[in-house]
């Protein structure tokens, strides 16, 4: 399915929502072109006529699945319509209301694609953040299988263990950052360890690794599975005999995996603009009170708020600068509101060690920006007859 995104869809207040798949390049009047299997396909037609049935017909299209025999090779033979029964009145007839959506290669199906008004699916992040459904990572870096109901006592957060992937997981409240925890994971996560492991064991030793699997049975008429989580420790197996190197992990009430609750694991954490080391699940940073969501996106925001915090130590009414990027980028003036701060090391609030930390934030940041980054970031250009680069930088608004 080339091109295609696995997504959810929806008409809101309507009906869905369904899954399905989309270009996300491709759009009709800004609304999505949802292509569907069948089995969604007779679900949306289940739908569609049971609001029919409940609004009238003439101001509901409905879908329709017809099946016939297998074919002569036992395939299965289905017709998927769509008619639009308020077009019957204005005298178009059986053929012109209906319309017959064939097949993809793939065997997806469209509907109401240039019609319906289909929309993706929302999922609300904890940060507020409204994201559609094939987002599966908010900005803030909250995956959208964590945005369930936490089970009592636990709390929502990021795990890692021995290197730099990290995976949601729901931690115990009790437990505190830099201590070893002991995480449960959804089984969308469970297989993704099974996948890191199984390829790091390939990658390194075998004989002394330990590996996740994820077996599954069949699904039965409903389309359910059983499921089984196996930990492998290939090094007791070496020693021990395979009895002893594998272990079945068990879900909790809530189905939840723990899995490897001997290793190693401890809470992931996110770096503040003001360069604090916070717990992933901590949203407010401990040292300046910024949000997860609150930090600065780009390089150039996060500088001038750096020059900011920086500036503020010793005049915290301070609220922009005129920095000159000529040459070696540099503090030239701080204002607060409409007026200019003595800039002398004697006389004025700042010292050189202040005002050198807050040029060396400006050049770390600016080696690699464009000038169309600057304007992005909000650095307005100066007018001056002794520097062509002069902008001026506005500093976020102070916390309370």
């Amino acid at each position: 399915m080339q091109n295609l995104t696995a997504t959810r869809v929806v008409i809101p207040g309507v009906v869905g929502p369904y899954d399905g798949h989309v270009d996300l390049g491709t759009h009709w009047n800004g609304y999505a072109q949802p292509l569907f299997t069948l089995d969604t396909v007779r679900q949306i037609a289940t739908d569609t006529q049971t609001l029919a049935d409940e609004c009238g017909f003439d101001s509901v299209i409905t879908a329709h699945v017809i099946d016939g025999d297998p074919g002569h090779e036992g395939e299965p033979r289905s017709v998927v319509l769509v008619v639009n029964w308020q077009w019957w009145e204005q005298g178009n007839g059986a053929k012109n209301v209906t319309h017959i959506s064939e097949p993809t290669a793939d065997g997806l199906y469209g509907l109401g694609g240039s019609s319906w008004c289909w929309e993706f699916q929302i999922w609300d992040c904890r940060c507020e953040e409204k994201n559609p459904w094939h987002v599966a990572v908010c900005e803030c870096g909250q995956p959208r299988d964590m945005q369930a109901a936490v089970p009592d006592g636990m709390r929502a957060t990021r795990v890692c263990v021995d290197g730099p992937a990290t995976y949601p997981a729901f931690v115990v409240k009790h437990a505190r950052y830099g201590q070893r925890v002991t995480p449960y994971f959804t089984l969308d996560t469970v297989r993704q360890l099974a996948d890191d492991t199984q390829k790091a064991a390939a990658q390194y030793d075998p004989h002394s690794a330990e590996t996740i699997h994820v077996l599954d049975t069949a699904p039965d008429a409903a389309g359910d599975r059983s499921t089984l989580v196996l930990h492998a420790d290939w090094a007791k197996e070496c020693d021990e005999g395979p009895a002893d190197a594998a272990k079945v992990v068990v879900p909790n009430e809530y189905g939840l995996y723990p899995v490897g609750p001997d290793w190693h694991w401890s809470f992931a954490s996110w770096w503040c603009a003001c360069e604090t080391d916070n717990a992933w699940h901590d949203d407010q940073c401990s040292a300046c009170g910024m949000t997860h969501a609150e930090q600065p996106k780009k390089g150039l925001d996060a500088a001038t708020w750096k020059v900011g915090r920086l500036l503020r130590t010793l005049a915290p009414e301070a609220t922009s600068a005129l920095v000159d990027l000529t040459n070696l980028a540099r503090i030239y003036a701080v204002d607060a509101g409409d007026t200019e701060l003595d800039m002398a090391d004697d006389t004025g609030p700042f010292d050189t060690e202040t005002l050198g930390a807050a040029d060396e934030a400006l050049r770390q940041t600016l080696d690699d920006a464009e000038p169309a980054d600057l304007a992005a970031a909000g650095w307005e250009p100066v007018a001056d007859d002794e520097s062509a680069h002069l902008y001026r930088i506005t500093f976020p608004a102070p916390r309370p």
